[in-house]
This record gives C-alpha cells, sequence and structure tokens, in this order.
C-alpha cells in the first residue's frame, strides 16, 4: 500500500512532474473566479495608544486541473491507490486535493473587519502568501475571547455592504491580552497520533487514517484554560488573558483539517500556526525547519507579550525538548511549565533530558505520557494559579 522511498529523493526523481506552486506574472491582479482564498488565523492585541495591532495572512490558489495530478501525487507519497479500500480511498481523496493547489502571484485582495470596515492587503508573493499588519479602532475588541472575524472579498466588491456577494472566506483574529497564560501546544504526537518517527505510518496516518486523539489531552487542556481563568477574573482580567495556540510544523494544507480535528476531540479553541510547505519536497519538515518556525514563533510571542506566562507543550520524538528548553533559558520569568509527551521511551532520569534542560529548574520540566498525567501533575502542583498581574 506504501511503497516508501524517501520524499527528499522522489522530489528530485519527480522534478519533472507537478509542482504546489507556479507563477502566474509579476503584475498585481484581481482575484479570478476560479481563484480561491484561505485565511490563515492571527493575534489581535492592543498597543499603548489603545489601537488594536494585527497581523493579516492568506493564501491565494487555484486547484490543480492537470490529467493525473492525484496519481503523480499518490506515487510520489509512495501509496498504491489500487490497494486502498473504499473509506481509504475516500479519504486520501479528499486530503490530497489540499495539495493540489497552483498557488497565485500578485493577487490583490481586500478584507472588510467587523467593526472597522475594509483594508487592502498586500498583493501575494510567489508562494501565494499575504501578509499585512493592520492597525485598527481599539473598539473592534470588547475584552471577550471570541476572535474578532473579517471576510476576505475581491476589489472589485462596490462597497463593505455590498461584499457578501463577493467573500472569498472568512479568517479569524485571535484576541490576546496583555497579561494572563498562553498554552502553546504541538500538535503531531503530542495531541494528535502522528508516529512522525515512521515515514510510512506517518503518511499513512495523514492521508490515510481519521486522526486520534492522544488520550486525556483535551480534557486536561480544558482543565488548565479553566484554572488559569478563575485565577486571572478576580482582578478583572479579561476572557483573553488564557489562550491556546497550536503550533506545529505540520504544512499549511492541512489547516483545515487540523481546525475540525482541535474542534470534533474538544480541545479549547485557539488559532493554528502550522508552516508554510508550497512545494512537495517540503511536505515532510526538516529538523532545521521545525526548529527555525518554532523558536522564531516563541521569541516573537515571548517578546511582544513580556507580561504574560507561557505553558509549552511538546513531545519526545523530534526537538520539542530541545527549542522549549532554549526558549525556557532565554527567558526564564515568562516560561511557567513544559510538558513533553514522551514517544520514544524515555523517562524523565535520561541522559538525554539532562543535558537538555540543563540551567533549568527541575520543578519547571515534566515527562508525560499523556493528558492523564498532565492532568495530575498541574492539579496537584497548582501550575496555572498566581497568574493575576
Amino acid at each position: 500500500m506504501l511503497d516508501f522511498l524517501p520524499l527528499r529523493r522522489r522530489a528530485a526523481l519527480m522534478a519533472a512532474g507537478l509542482g504546489l506552486w507556479s507563477w502566474r506574472g509579476a503584475d498585481a491582479s484581481p482575484l479570478k473566479r476560479d481563484e480561491h482564498v484561505l485565511p490563515i488565523p492571527g493575534l489581535l492585541c492592543m498597543d499603548a495608544s489603545g489601537a488594536a495591532q494585527a497581523d493579516i495572512a492568506v493564501w491565494v490558489y487555484e486547484d490543480e486541473r492537470r490529467p493525473g495530478a492525484r496519481s503523480l501525487f499518490a506515487r510520489y507519497l509512495g501509496i498504491d491507490l489500487d490497494g486502498l479500500n473504499g473509506p481509504q480511498r475516500a479519504l486520501f481523496e479528499t486530503r490530497a486535493r489540499l495539495f493540489l493547489k497552483d498557488s497565485e502571484r500578485g493577487k490583490r485582495l481586500t478584507v472588510v473587519i467587523d467593526g472597522a470596515g475594509s483594508v487592502a492587503l498586500n498583493p501575494t508573493d510567489p508562494a501565494g502568501r499575504s501578509t499585512t499588519r493592520v492597525t485598527l479602532p481599539g473598539t473592534v475588541w470588547q475584552g471577550g475571547a471570541e476572535p474578532l472575524r473579517y471576510a476576505v472579498v475581491r476589489p472589485t466588491a462596490p462597497s463593505p455592504a455590498d461584499a457578501a456577494t463577493h467573500r472569498h472566506g472568512q479568517g479569524q483574529l485571535w484576541p490576546v491580552a496583555e497579561t494572563g497564560l498562553s498554552i502553546v501546544s504541538d500538535i503531531d504526537d503530542t495531541i494528535k497520533v502522528s508516529e512522525v518517527g515512521n515515514t510510512r505510518q506517518l503518511l499513512r496516518n495523514t492521508f490515510l487514517e481519521a486522526f486520534q486523539a492522544v488520550p486525556g489531552m483535551a480534557a486536561w487542556y480544558r482543565q488548565m484554560c479553566s484554572a488559569a481563568q478563575q485565577a486571572v477574573e478576580p482582578v478583572g482580567a479579561s476572557a483573553a488573558s488564557v489562550c491556546c495556540h497550536y503550533l506545529s510544523s505540520s504544512p499549511l494544507q492541512l489547516l483545515p483539517v487540523l481546525q475540525r480535528f482541535i474542534e470534533e476531540a474538544g480541545f479549547p479553541p485557539g488559532p493554528l500556526h502550522l508552516r508554510e510547505a508550497t512545494a512537495w519536497r517540503s511536505l515532510l519538515p526538516g529538523s532545521a525547519d521545525s526548529e527555525s518556525l518554532k523558536l522564531g514563533r516563541l521569541r516573537q510571542w515571548l517578546d511582544d507579550f513580556p507580561a504574560r506566562r507561557f505553558v509549552l507543550i511538546g513531545d519526545s520524538g523530534e526537538a520539542d525538548p530541545e527549542i522549549y528548553a532554549c526558549i525556557a533559558r532565554q527567558y526564564p520569568g515568562q516560561v511557567a511549565a513544559i510538558f513533553i509527551r514522551d514517544v520514544t521511551g524515555e523517562d524523565a532520569a535520561a541522559p538525554r533530558y539532562a543535558q537538555v534542560f540543563e540551567g533549568v529548574p527541575r520543578s519547571r520540566w515534566h515527562i508525560i505520557r499523556d493528558g492523564h498525567d498532565g492532568l495530575a501533575i498541574t492539579e496537584a502542583g497548582g501550575l496555572v494559579t498566581g497568574l493575576a498581574p
């Protein structure tokens, strides 16, 4: 069913085949009717002047229509379509479709933001991505935890009032208060069974099987959020004082199905921050890709929110322990705890952890098997209390 060949080698062998994006010219142009937009979750925060700041990011693409694209993608992954049963074939068709896209360069878009009117976005780059920093009236956020929503429209929409008929997707900006707790969680093998250490099984779990949640993790995350919110409510902190961020090196194309997984598995809502992967050869991240993404985002957040505390949750299958320990040493006053889910058979006494967590207080890091272990530790240690400013 899965004919394993390293994906990076297979990419070279199939270089004459299809890519995940193609350039469509250098000049900015309006969105065409057969082009689509994937809004990427972002954060919303207040600046010193009382205005709201946010980065609005989108991906613009066109569905791949060249004959044989799906079969070529299956060959690239080493998947024998003839060997799949009915449910597996249906799931592969659905998930493969997420990757069969041509990214669109130089596209001009406008967003209509609830309570703030319309904003023109920067043109998309060769990978179909556009990121635009926007300053909004402080009144767009009233202190709640619900995300601020915006609609992506073609610039030809006559007016914001008429934009509904020109919509190409709805995005979310998640508010983050100046103080409080941020729970930052990896996805693969942390809250979702992926088996990243086994490429053959990882591809099977990604394209052929229903996503499976790690036992107890959703209930543990909900408990942490509830306890943290109760800790800050007596001082009148906003609902956005407690936030969950899902930071993963999974490719951006999986955003819709991962959002659905998090919701259906009962995890607390929150923005997903995924890796840009606009070529088949980068479908599976290298260790440097994951490290760059996670270190970059974490440093940005801890710099932007110096009064917040952070709980970092990952697994032992890749470099989460090394990444989180590095952040804990750089920001010792902000990292409240680190949890590593063991998927490599290494307990807390393993030589790896003695080296990795050198300089990090032993009480700050924990090795767990699942969410039940995490829940027991946080309930016993009062880990999320004492957050009031």
